[in-house]
């Protein structure tokens, strides 16, 4: 049998100028227990609420929903503080889990801070990553900065020291792998100008358009080390691709470590021609998922191709958020995804959303390519199937996906529903 999809609508669209954004995650290494996150979102990548439940009965009932918009912003003067709480993933070696955390400082507010980077290519905010471990049934985490090169911690007191905001900038990444030896797998999208300076490269030799609000590519292998109670890294080579293939460099990189020891990644690319950027891309580029490999254990990765199938046919993507998962049934390797028409610019059309295995190499298996959704009747060509979460049912084995259309309704942006889909991969 192949793998199947049911769909249903999960949460309905309250009005037309806010939409709801949710996502669970199981509590503890064991159980039923779960916790899931409700965002309301009016405008690109800000929150203006924040909101958690909890339920004893694997979702069955819920308790009541409490505020907890103050754990994730904050403001200093003129500038805002959101701090981004990415994949949580449990680790049996330690009983304890890990997750990646962001820490996005807004200067000047996130409005100001947004148009700066979108009409200007300036660094209007300044993204760190942080590993967070919890211990198995503790509220309690030990935070760690992810830092890759010399250069402050964050000091809430002065989180405008040069020596901070100007060193180890990264956008976190989309998942964390746990090894069989306990050992975790992560990427990060390091500061394109980082990435080179450690390289030796020519910044302007690579990705001379907009430097400054782009990422190369950092792959983190981590240990736990007990005395410290986090993780010590050793950090991969860094990736970079020019700007002539890719005009928002890497971007929301994912990363699986296979049976065989090949660790992959696999990121979004872009194809958009922006004058404020001073792209240099060509017109009619086309736009790809970009991977790469290592054979060594994640000390060096291949230089990005375009991703392609394992007969060898490459696929068209548009920039837009993917994720690996392996499954609890049958311990095989699967990428969630959007995958389109050669007609894909920048990161339209977000659809249909597709699910695929991974074969021993880190190619999708084309036979096994299914279709999770695709825009449906009446909805907007500009409809984002994308930008989804998932969790995996201990009971059933089923992958649990859980999505918001953004632009469903045409004119409306914000005015969509969330909808949960259940993927049964089969034993």
């Amino acid at each position: 049998m192949g793998i199947t999809i049911r769909r249903e609508l999960y949460v309905k669209a309250q009005d037309k100028n806010m939409c709801e954004w949710r996502s669970q995650k199981y509590v503890n290494g064991e159980g039923l227990k779960r916790v899931e996150i409700r965002s309301l979102e009016g405008e690109s990548d800000w929150s203006s609420g924040l909101f958690e439940r909890y339920s004893d009965d694997n979702g069955r009932t819920w308790s009541q929903w409490k505020d907890i918009y103050s754990q994730g912003y904050e403001k200093k003067g003129e500038d805002e503080i959101s701090t981004n709480y990415g994949c949580e993933t449990y680790n049996p070696q330690y009983k304890h889990f890990v997750s990646l955390m962001m820490n996005r400082i807004f200067l000047g507010g996130h409005t100001q801070a947004y148009k700066r980077f979108w009409e200007k290519g300036e660094a209007g905010f300044i993204d760190h990553c942080f590993l967070s471990v919890r211990n198995d049934k503790s509220q309690n985490s030990s935070v760690k900065l992810i830092k890759y090169e010399e250069g402050a911690d964050y000091d809430p007191d002065n989180w405008l020291n040069p020596e901070y905001i100007t060193r180890n900038r990264a956008y976190f990444g989309c998942n964390i792998d746990i090894l069989n030896n306990g050992e975790i797998i992560f990427p990060i999208g390091a500061n394109v100008k980082a990435c080179c300076r450690i390289l030796s490269l020519n910044i302007n030799d690579i990705f001379p358009s907009c430097p400054d609000i782009m990422c190369g590519m950092i792959v983190v292998r981590g240990i736990f080390n007990q005395s410290s109670g986090n993780y010590d890294f050793i950090f991969s080579k860094p990736v970079v691709i020019s700007d002539l293939k890719s005009s928002r460099g890497i971007d929301e990189p994912a990363a699986i470590s296979l049976p065989s020891g090949r660790i992959i990644a696999v990121f979004r690319g872009s194809n958009v021609e922006c004058k404020d950027w001073n792209t240099r891309i060509e017109p009619g580029t086309p736009s790809h998922k970009w991977y790469c490999w290592s054979d060594d254990g994640g000390k060096t990765f291949t230089d990005p191709v375009p991703w392609h199938f394992d007969n060898r046919e490459v696929f068209y993507s548009p920039a837009s958020i993917s994720n690996f998962i392996k499954s609890i049934s049958n311990g095989k390797i699967y990428w969630i995804g959007n995958i389109t028409g050669y007609n894909a610019y920048g990161g339209h059309p977000r659809y249909p959303l597709v699910i695929a295995e991974v074969n021993e190499r880190g190619l999708l298996k084309k036979e096994t390519l299914t279709i999770i959704d695709t825009r449906q009747e009446g909805e907007s060509k500009e409809v984002q199937l994308s930008n989804f979460s998932i969790l995996q049912d201990r009971e059933t084995g089923l992958i649990e996906l859980y999505l918001t259309k953004i632009g469903q309704h045409e004119g409306y942006t914000w005015w969509a529903d969330c909808y949960r889909y259940f993927i049964d991969v089969n034993k």
